[in-house]
């Protein structure tokens, strides 16, 4: 029998996960039947077909325990002084009460996931990232399908296993890729040092193949003005922008601090991306009385990314060297700038500065480093000669080699080894 149909699992919202959209695109184009099953979405429907894809959203929550979770929200953030409202607060600072409701709330979800991928009865299932594995794997060997391993992350080297997981969770999640990983028909990482580490840790893995988050090739850039035209920005002002969710680790506040010691009053400082921390940089900015200089934009699709990218005349990729998810990162952000034309100013990890090295479109700093970090953006500010030389090298090493299409054939490749 034809292997022909695929469902592939995300826990996030999709519209901004350009690599999975890029993916399914793929795969769907090349003949196979593609079903998504992914994250709620304000707006969306539980179910739609996007140009002959099928797409999933089943809920998170039951509507009874909604409403039981708008009641404890109201409560543990108000000032009420109530016995209820104290007991509610003190369960939510919790560590085991957190575990407890993480638990509550993931597995009646994982069960309406798994189930809908079982009705999907696909020949293929694609996990993107851990968290969707145990789904995965186990609905593919209850329907005798073949199982794709899409590792976006170095899970178990990341920070947020590290530091912010239960320590029975992190003995569930080893367990779980321990175990479905020697069984995956193929496994994708998205660096090749991410992917020789996967090797050390389960020499069993099989068929692993590197599928980079490069950019689609853009021949033709957007028009310019949006971004200059959403912050107010003179035709002489310089931008400096990073693109991306901000959260911690990522060198912001750090990349804050190096707006605070620039003294070049035509340089802004622009964030645009998903905020996780909860307004966290808004009040440091403001604290620190760089309101007229730092700006902070909502996110916008991956489609329409590219038009805010065009805009800027440098941009950050920062991580922090606190896991070996970080140090052997490649983000989306850096082929995103370069085929965008942007001079990118990052951290100085062996394969942001192998990719930039070869490029010759930016600049590697310490992450941890403010002083660093604005001695660099200043070189830049100061010299456009240097920003057009890394604009022009960058761009042509996007439109040459750093796009999706090479990263597309080993896709298509290694899906079509799989029928």
């Amino acid at each position: 029998m034809s292997t022909d149909s695929v469902c592939m699992v995300v826990k996030n919202r999709l519209s901004n996960d350009a690599r999975v959209k890029k993916e399914m695109a793929v795969l769907a184009r090349d003949g196979w039947r593609v079903t998504v099953i992914a994250m709620p979405e304000a707006g969306a429907p539980e179910e739609e077909d996007r140009h002959g894809i099928r797409i999933l959203r089943p809920p998170i929550f039951s509507e009874s325990k909604q409403k039981l979770r708008s009641i404890v929200t109201e409560a543990s953030e108000s000032n009420d002084k109530s016995t209820r409202a104290r007991v509610i607060r003190y369960l939510r600072r919790n560590k085991l009460r957190r575990l407890v409701a993480d638990l509550q709330r993931d597995i009646p979800w994982e069960k309406r996931l798994k189930k809908a991928a079982l009705q999907v009865n696909a020949d293929v299932y694609h996990a993107n990232d851990l968290d969707t594995l145990e789904i995965c794997g186990s609905v593919a060997a209850q329907n005798g399908a073949k199982l794709v391993y899409d590792s976006h992350e170095l899970w178990l080297e990341s920070s947020r296993y590290l530091i912010a997981t239960h320590p029975l969770n992190k003995v569930r999640l080893k367990r779980i890729e321990r175990k479905y990983i020697s069984r995956a028909d193929a496994v994708i990482a998205v660096t090749p040092m991410r992917g020789r580490r996967m090797q050390e840790m389960y020499p069993s893995m099989k068929n692993l193949q590197i599928v980079e988050n490069a950019p689609e090739k853009l021949l033709k850039l957007p028009e310019k003005g949006r971004l200059r035209s959403l912050i107010n920005a003179e035709p002489d002002d310089i931008i400096a922008l990073y693109q991306g969710v901000l959260c911690p680790e990522r060198g912001l506040e750090e990349l804050l601090a190096a707006a605070e010691l620039s003294e070049n009053p035509r340089l802004k400082f622009v964030f645009i991306g998903m905020d996780t921390w909860n307004g966290t940089l808004q009040r440091t900015a403001a604290d620190r009385g760089l309101n007229n200089r730092v700006f902070f934009l909502p996110p916008v699709s991956s489609e329409e990314l590219p038009e805010i990218t065009v805009d800027a005349d440098m941009g950050f990729i920062l991580f922090r060297n606190t896991c070996l998810n970080h140090y052997y990162s490649l983000p989306n952000k850096l082929y995103e700038y370069m085929m965008a034309g942007v001079p990118i100013v990052s951290s100085d990890f062996p394969e942001l500065k192998r990719v930039l090295g070869e490029a010759g479109s930016g600049i590697t700093v310490d992450p941890d480093s403010p002083e660093e970090i604005a001695e660099a953006v200043e070189r830049l500010a100061a010299n456009p000669d240097m920003r057009n030389r890394m604009k022009g090298n960058g761009r042509k090493a996007a439109l040459d080699r750093y796009n999706w299409e090479p990263q597309s054939e080993i896709l298509r490749d290694l899906y079509r080894k799989l029928r």
